[in-house]
């Protein structure tokens, strides 16, 4: 692997998320450690990224613990904004399975930051290879938080049901490529089998699922390959049970359940003889089980709804739409 391609991935992460790419250059200095090593460092860089993909792809899918009537919808748009944990900004460089021989400039010092951190470091091989070489590890941007925007549109159906669908066609982003995405979500209302509930106007329960997909492919320019592109997919399950309040103006929810997470970041296409073809995927997967709690505030049809969601990376969720029934 051309570590070059691991600087892509670093400019195509920063791209999706709409910020800075500062230290995209310093990474292409991962080429000197070879193609192995390269894919290896690349995957301990970018994991806060690949993994916060995912998680923010999983919010926002819902601003009432209640489902809408039939014939009842809300139009959303939203951001979800993921935090990466104190963990996740930085990696220790000695834990790593070069497969050179690799150390700290300090032997006591190993500790390099992710993409999202921010510490420099140094690196050199343990033995001469061919004119000793001193690898200084690029900077993080210091950047732990990663924004996804989100559009969806909410309908009631009969059977005490509500579908959501999220919805982006293939759409060209200039310089950075294309993007598309698409989700799709079902919520049922469980308060009508529990009898006690149901002598309570204002308490809603209901039972969520969501699904959500994004793509983007953006063009590269390497040697003398052809039909490079560099592939980063993301997908996001989430199952729910959802309790609140509904009042005239104001609706208080909380979630909890599981979910999971699986994003890649794929290099297709002719690199050359020395890279050789679809060099590589980075690999990045989460799971597990997450709480959130938000309210909405309703002015007539106008929504405003906000919520945050206590998980290995929490996640801050905000919004307007408008809502009817």
């Amino acid at each position: 692997m051309y570590v070059k391609k691991s600087g892509l991935l670093v400019i195509a992460a920063l791209l999706l998320a709409g910020i800075n790419m500062r230290g995209q250059k310093s990474v292409t200095e991962f080429l000197e450690m070879g193609v192995d090593d390269a894919k290896i460092m690349s995957e301990a860089y970018l994991r806060p990224y690949g993994e916060m993909l995912g998680k923010s792809l999983n919010g926002g899918w819902y601003n009432s613990a209640g489902v809408h009537k039939i014939g009842g919808f809300d139009v959303t748009f939203g951001i979800n904004m993921a935090m990466v944990p104190a963990a996740g900004k930085n990696f220790d460089v000695s834990a790593l399975n070069f497969n050179t021989n690799l150390q700290a400039e300090d032997p006591n010092l190993t500790i390099a930051p992710t993409i999202a951190g921010e510490m420099p470091m140094s690196l050199r091989p343990r033995m001469e290879l061919e004119g000793e070489y001193l690898l200084t590890m690029p900077n993080g941007t210091g950047f732990d938080k990663l924004p996804a925007p989100m559009a969806q549109v909410a309908v009631g159906l009969p059977f005490h049901s509500e579908v959501s669908v999220r919805f982006m066609p293939s759409t060209s982003l200039g310089d950075a490529g294309k993007v598309n995405l698409y989700g799709f979500g079902i919520k049922h209302s469980i308060k009508e089998y529990i009898p006690f509930l149901k002598r309570m106007p204002f308490i809603r329960t209901s039972v969520m699922l969501g699904y959500t997909n994004m793509g983007s492919e953006i063009g590269v320019d390497y040697g003398d390959g052809a039909n490079q592109s560099l592939d980063i997919s993301s997908s996001a399950f989430t199952s729910r049970l959802l309790v609140g309040v509904n009042i005239p103006f104001l609706a208080v929810y909380t979630g909890m359940g599981y979910g999971s997470t699986n994003s890649d970041f794929a290099l297709k296409g002719d690199y050359g003889p020395e890279v050789g073809t679809d060099p590589f995927t980075l690999g990045y997967a989460t799971n597990g089980f997450d709480f959130n709690a938000g309210l909405r505030l309703r002015f007539g049809f106008i929504a405003l709804h906000g919520d945050y969601t206590f998980g290995d990376y929490s996640m801050v969720s905000a919004g307007i739409g408008i809502n009817f029934r």
